[in-house]
């Protein structure tokens, strides 16, 4: 045990140039305005953006940006929110502010590095699908009228499709466009298929539609032909992300689940443990936490006392500038959050002996973050 804490205590006195990333899956918490994160074995890890943080209302969908912030969509939101990637907390708006979105619900960055949102226009005779470059400019209309547009994906040609929703009009069907955005063809015609909303390649190259109405997941080949049902008993899919082991999981937000299911379509189970409201999810997305450096966790500050142990005791001067500080471990992830006015110890005895990082956003939207090592 003394070794140990001699190696941590040179751990504590070095500087950490980063830490390893690790995949973690992000599902809307959508009824309640927030944004859920679950490790890869489907256990619950903590409500990362917090209910109504920024306003957020009815999240869609999320994405990593390239400098490595996360861009969040609500429907009931005229721009995109943008929040931090470590700790969650809201950044502010990131979209052209002098374009309203109307309704923004699915994005993507596609293969020329922009960003396609959807507009979920059941209210806006103009909706269709639109682009921002990476500094949040409005590019314009990508499509033409597309009210109800939902998840979306690019074939090897540049060639673009859209799962468009069946509010409209009664019915739903896929969309194929060329790279200009010009429609090509009705890809998948609504003969089987009630409401579209994520559409996604199989690894053999056929298209798998979500059926939200139907409960189903379809299968189509490369030409847009039926092939047939490939998942079925769904309660309104809406969402969908595919695990290193070919699993598939799916969101159901009339089942408030993540439910598991192998490359065949045969039903594994509830994915998530159950721990945490999930409530109406409509996105399951994993994305890779990004490497962080010191210099990333803004300046070093005391926010606890002793740095070395199990227990350790916010410092009274804290109050006036943080509301809480999240906790992450050496893999990056969070493990657990602190608010203040309710807190002030944190009770390390039921997590891994090493090294941790103590992030806090101030008033003034300053991060800042101490080094702390758990031992027994």
């Amino acid at each position: 045990m003394k070794t140990l804490k001699v190696l941590l205590s040179l751990l504590l006195i070095l500087s950490f140039s980063s830490v390893i990333s690790q995949t973690i899956y992000y599902a809307s918490n959508r009824v309640l305005n927030a944004v859920n994160a679950y490790d890869e074995d489907g256990n619950y890890l903590n409500e990362f953006i917090e209910k109504d943080s920024g306003g957020l209302s009815n999240p869609q969908d999320i994405v990593l940006h390239p400098d490595n912030f996360l861009l969040v969509t609500g429907s009931n939101n005229e721009q995109i929110k943008k929040f931090d990637a470590l700790s969650g907390a809201y950044l502010g708006d990131w979209s052209d502010d002098s374009f309203d979105l109307g309704r923004p619900s699915k994005m993507s960055i596609g293969p020329d590095g922009l960003l396609y949102v959807t507009q979920w226009g059941t209210t806006s005779a103009t909706a269709r699908v639109v682009r921002f470059d990476m500094d949040g400019n409005y590019l314009g209309g990508f499509t033409p009228l597309a009210p109800t547009g939902l998840g979306h994906v690019w074939d090897d040609d540049g060639n673009f499709y859209l799962a468009v929703f069946g509010v409209s009009t009664g019915i739903g069907n896929v969309r194929k466009y060329d790279p200009n955005g010009n429609l090509i063809e009705i890809f998948i015609d609504s003969t089987f298929l009630e409401n579209p909303t994520y559409i996604w390649w199989d690894s053999n190259g056929d298209m798998l539609v979500q059926d939200f109405t139907a409960g189903k997941v379809l299968r189509y080949d490369n030409n847009g032909d039926y092939l047939g049902e490939f998942i079925t008993g769904l309660s309104n899919p809406e969402g969908i992300t595919v695990l290193e082991n070919g699993h598939i999981l799916i969101s159901e937000r009339g089942a408030n689940q993540i439910t598991e299911f192998d490359s065949d379509g045969t039903l594994i189970g509830q994915w998530d443990d159950g721990v945490g409201t999930l409530a109406g999810p409509n996105f399951i997305e994993p994305i890779e936490t990004p490497t962080f450096g010191i210099d990333d966790l803004g300046a070093s500050v005391v926010m606890v006392t002793p740095t070395m142990g199990r227990q350790f005791n916010f410092e009274e001067s804290l109050t006036g500038d943080y509301e809480s500080i999240r906790i992450y471990n050496m893999a990056g992830v969070e493990v657990e959050t602190i608010h203040l006015d309710e807190q002030r110890f944190w009770n390390a005895s039921g997590w891994a002996e090493g090294m941790y990082f103590l992030v806090a956003l101030d008033v003034h939207g300053r991060k800042s973050h101490q080094k702390i090592i758990v031992s027994k």
